[in-house]
């Protein structure tokens, strides 16, 4: 290496990222930026393949922008461009220029640009433009190197490229055929060259540049004299990525050796140093490898670390293992420090807010036959003149009395249909005997349908009701959030939503009231739908208790019935305001005293009472 002049390296403050691709849908990545940023990472790193390019110009900008909203700093990778960076996605680029391909050493042409190639290197610089144009903070040039000839498809290492007509220009005539000393040279410089001119145009753009090389200063893809890069004019940051098992090392000492490399490199030219460790394809087993490999990075001085990728990369299958949310956390943790919840500014704990009530909904969603089977059979009670009667107690309990309350106002269910037998009392959590004395008194019989709930599903008031209720001949239905529960056990139906530990530890009004209300909304909303109490999507059944109210009712018999307004007017007025009659006499064509005999017959469906069957 050369010996240049040594220059004092700007101490940085300490700063972890993460890689994030493969989601284009901009309200997921809101989500998923929210959590970067709540975990405790600072930077992200965005993809932006050709595809992108061509595609998603406008879409990638609003993810920079969702990024910066949350405090992230944002780099951006040319993932796969040309074949020569790294990545997995294709390059349409080679496809639609296949003369500007790399040549083997034994003449034949490879899907992959060339780095000495003027309209591959006019290609790059219109994709830094667009990528700058987006509003990155900095260009990551990725692994740049001549193309791996198994990458594309050649099964033979001893091949190398490349042997072009751009390569024997520049060359100065036709390359040997072998890999002597002087061919090595020229394929290192026209690396460096390529990311000079790259790096050059960047910079001029006002944009900052991060120059990442693969952990080898020998070899094929290795690029031996580090400062011949370190030292390019425009460059900001100089990366590498020591992944000990692509190389076959133990993690702590191959990462030390090239967190020495590169902090030694930097601190020459004054550039800053960025490692990145893998947090992919690892399991469980090798966490303490990846603890050892950051441990190893910052005794060595280095203290921008960052991971790819997102959640362990466990969305995509050709990289993930069984383990990736446990890596995830663990690599988290390790780059993050996990600073306490009150140690965390106000933003990153409202992110952290967000990306765990994001895990309520699949909590729920994975529940779903089990919800949708126990709805089925609460029909069933109803529409032979049953109740629905909910119990529970501290924060269940409050949830399960105000979806009980909706009923009424909403779907005109009528009084005492939907109950909920509840205490706010702690003490009375705890009251087993108050439990059954409660389910007593309701006079809870064989009709009716009892959903019991609980966060942990063993409050002892809650436990007891539903066991008593299920003496007493009820259906009973289980609403928990943890598994392997007794009162799971005990009921006829469990709808288990495991929601996880929650964020402020103990506090089930979180995570697990979020899923509880979520679970007794679709319970009681699609109950009333199976039981007509809605017609074509709309609340035909609203009590009408204010002005709103009143012109809700009226708007939806206007668009339910498709009659005039005076019409519509007119049977309102005849019907004593009730909108379900109304919509019954305008449809039926009969008078109101008419379509409240249908209706009552009906059980307050407007669908039974036209002629429908439930």
């Amino acid at each position: 290496m050369r010996k240049d002049a040594q220059v004092t390296l700007q101490p940085r403050a300490a700063s972890s990222g993460c890689s994030y691709f493969g989601v284009r849908v901009v309200r997921h990545v809101r989500r998923d930026m929210a959590d970067l940023a709540a975990r405790g990472y600072t930077g992200v790193l965005h993809t932006f393949s050709e595809n992108d390019l061509n595609y998603y110009r406008g879409t990638f900008a609003e993810m920079v922008t969702a990024s910066h909203d949350v405090g992230l700093t944002v780099q951006v990778s040319p993932w796969g461009l040309g074949r020569t960076f790294g990545g997995e996605a294709e390059s349409r680029w080679v496809a639609f220029h296949p003369e500007e391909c790399q040549v083997l050493d034994d003449d034949r042409r490879v899907a992959a640009a060339c780095l000495n190639s003027p309209a591959y290197r006019a290609f790059c610089r219109e994709w830094a433009a667009a990528a700058l144009d987006a509003g990155v903070d900095s260009i990551f040039w990725d692994e740049p190197a001549w193309v791996v000839p198994r990458h594309v498809g050649v099964d033979d290492d001893a091949r190398w490229t490349c042997c072009c007509d751009h390569c024997r220009e520049r060359f100065g005539g036709d390359l040997p055929r072998e890999q002597t000393p002087e061919v090595r040279a020229f394929r290192e410089a026209s690396v460096v060259e390529f990311l000079r001119e790259a790096v050059a145009d960047v910079a001029a753009r006002g944009g900052d540049n991060t120059i990442c090389l693969l952990p080898s200063t020998e070899g094929t893809q290795g690029i031996s004299d580090w400062d011949a890069v370190a030292s390019l004019p425009g460059l900001t940051t100089f990366a590498t990525d020591p992944y000990w098992k692509h190389w076959g090392e133990p993690a702590g000492p191959f990462v030390r050796r090239f967190a020495r490399l590169l902090g030694e490199t930097c601190a020459r030219h004054g550039v800053g140093a960025q490692l990145w460790v893998p947090s992919f394809g690892l399991t469980r087993d090798e966490i303490p490898e990846l603890e050892a490999a950051i441990a190893a990075a910052r005794e060595e001085g280095i203290d921008d670390l960052w991971t790819w990728g997102y959640e362990a990369c466990g969305h995509m299958t050709a990289i993930a293992t069984p383990d990736a949310p446990l890596v995830w956390e663990a690599v988290t943790t390790a780059l993050t420090g996990a600073p306490a919840l009150e140690d965390r500014p106000t933003r990153a704990l409202v992110g952290l807010m967000n990306a765990a009530d994001d895990a309520v909904a699949d909590a729920v969603a994975a529940a779903g036959d089990e919800l949708a089977t126990a709805i089925d059979a609460i029909v069933e009670r109803l529409a032979r003149g049953g109740r629905l009667v909910y119990v529970g107690a501290g924060t269940s309990g409050r949830l399960a009395e105000l979806d009980a309350f909706e009923c009424g106002p909403t779907f005109g269910s009528p009084a005492g249909e939907v109950v909920a037998l509840a205490v706010d009392d702690f003490d009375a959590e705890d009251d087993a005997e108050l439990g059954r004395g409660l389910v007593r008194e309701a006079g809870v019989g064989a009709d009716d349908a009892v959903v019991a709930v609980s966060a942990s599903g063993s409050t002892p008031f809650t436990v007891a009701a539903l066991g008593e209720a299920l003496a007493r001949g009820a259906l009973g239905v289980a609403v928990v959030c943890a598994p392997n529960s007794p009162l799971a056990a005990s009921a006829d139906h469990a709808v288990v939503a495991d929601v996880g530990p929650e964020l402020v530890s103990g506090s089930t009004r979180l995570k697990a009231g979020t899923a509880q209300k979520m679970i007794l909304n679709a319970i009681s909303t699609v109950t009333m739908i199976r039981l007509g109490r809605t017609y074509a999507g709309l609340m035909v059944g609203v009590v009408q208790h204010n002005e709103k109210l009143r012109e809700r009712a009226r708007r939806n018999v206007v668009l339910a019935s498709g009659a005039p307004e005076d019409a519509v007017d007119a049977a309102l007025a005849e019907a004593g305001g009730d909108a379900r009659v109304a919509l019954v006499a305008l449809l039926a064509g009969v008078d109101a005293e008419d379509a409240r005999r249908r209706l009552e017959g009906a059980r307050g469906s407007v669908s039974v009472a036209l002629g429908g069957r439930q």
